[in-house]
């Protein structure tokens, strides 16, 4: 196949697999190929997918059986973490001919234009991924060392591997140079960042003093190796967004060690007491599993309990689905599927209401938004120096920043109206 065929891709997962299909996008363009926005008018269509759950898998797996029935002559490429899991039953069970794990998106280019394959277990440090918008991503380092028992990251994207702080700068500057207001910066592990001697906090501040971005965020932080120099550097910068994403996954230190997570509940309590002590408006959220392997009714309550005493901003709330590979697979299964749900729902009103009780707290006062675009429904989505998202009425530009009275809740989200335009974030 020459180049200048035409290319789509669909996106399943994190925000690593946005950010991957940035990469691999990119990495087509420069080999010759076209992106276009549909199946209908591509001649490759890649499926970039997840693994984390198996809803995740199903509905990526759903996508690409269809596309192979709908559109038999063209190219079909899969690529992510279902990829590398599942790599001999996509080509021998289904008839994937280009199937890619996360370390070998460098050989797509070649490989479509008949070409073999070279690179392995590579990073992407020469790789500036176009990205377009108001907020983009910037990958600090691939990979986790962590193996929670639940967890096939490990397994699919394999030991950690940090990119030069050098490299990171420059593509925050492309991005500043191509409009971007908002960059994140992206980790398995970020807290695990180390390149010689060069830790994530003293990265972070770097890209806060040596460019010029207006808002600085990350993701994803382990309780285990998050450090207090963190919310130090966070609370000494303007331009770092106060919000972390601090995933807790249970109330219960049985089940917390059966998931091999490396903390207790009174350690993340801790590190939550310092955050709000340091930084008192930071918004934390949280993901949580019900369901785990011997999690009885009383582990569940702690869960329960805990979220209580916390009061995340926000949750990401699970049911737990074993993972072929993973050490709790291994584990007998005690809770049913309706136990399950049952759990995650009583989650999930316990957090809404949280939810809801924090952001009505917030009616009646000021907040800078960065403008982000259309919401959904009505108006116009923001979001503010908490990462909260915002939503309001009016015609401000994407990108700009605006003053807002937060005048409502509607759902769980904050509303509100206009006072200025801000000219400047800072």
């Amino acid at each position: 196949m020459a180049p200048g065929y035409k290319f789509f891709i669909q996106t399943y997962g994190c925000q690593m697999n946005v950010y991957d299909s940035a990469v691999i996008s990119t990495l087509m363009e420069q080999a010759g190929f076209q992106p276009v926005k549909t199946e209908e008018e591509a001649d490759i269509l890649i499926y970039n997918t997840c693994a984390v759950r198996e809803h995740a898998e199903n509905r990526a797996m759903g996508r690409i059986l269809s596309a192979k029935g709908r559109y038999p002559l063209r190219k079909i490429v899969v690529v992510g973490c279902m990829a590398e899991r599942r790599k001999s039953e996509l080509k021998e069970k289904y008839g994937i001919k280009y199937v890619f794990g996360p370390r070998e998106y460098k050989n797509i280019p070649g490989v479509l234009i008949n070409q073999e394959a070279h690179y392995i277990n590579l990073n992407y440090d020469d790789i500036l991924p176009e990205q377009e918008g108001v907020s983009a991503y910037v990958s600090v380092m691939r990979g986790c060392n962590r193996f929670c028992t639940y967890c096939i990251v490990p397994y699919v994207r394999k030991e950690e591997v940090c990119r030069q702080p050098e490299n990171i700068i420059d593509e925050v500057k492309k991005l500043i140079k191509d409009g971007i207001k908002e960059v994140i910066l992206l980790g398995q592990n970020v807290n695990r960042y180390k390149y010689r001697d060069i830790n994530f906090p003293e990265l972070l501040k770097w890209v806060a003093e040596e460019t010029d971005i207006k808002r600085l965020n990350f993701l994803t932080s382990h309780p285990a190796d998050i450090s207090s120099e963190l919310f130090e550097v966070m609370v000494g910068h303007n331009n770092i967004t106060k919000f972390i994403h601090l995933p807790v996954q249970s109330g219960s230190d049985k089940i917390l060690n059966k998931m091999n997570r490396g903390y207790t509940v009174r350690d993340y309590k801790n590190i939550v007491k310092f955050a709000r002590g340091l930084i008192p408006e930071i918004t934390i959220t949280t993901d949580v599993i019900v369901g785990f392997p011997g999690e009885t009714d009383e582990d569940f309550q702690k869960t329960l309990d805990f979220i209580k005493e916390i009061e995340f901003d926000y949750a990401f709330m699970f049911k737990y689905s074993p993972r072929k590979g993973t050490l709790s697979a291994l584990f007998d299964e005690t809770i049913t599927e309706r136990e399950k749900k049952e759990r995650l729902s009583k989650l999930i009103e316990l957090q809404n209401k949280i939810t809801y009780k924090k952001n009505e707290r917030l009616i009646g006062r000021e907040r800078k938004i960065l403008v982000l675009g259309t919401a959904k429904r009505d108006g116009v989505m923001g979001k503010d120096a908490t990462g909260k998202l915002v939503v309001f009425k009016g015609d401000s530009k994407r990108g700009s920043f605006v003053k807002i009275n937060i005048t409502g809740i509607t759902g769980w989200t904050p509303v509100g109206k206009v006072v200025k335009s801000v000219n400047r974030e800072m």
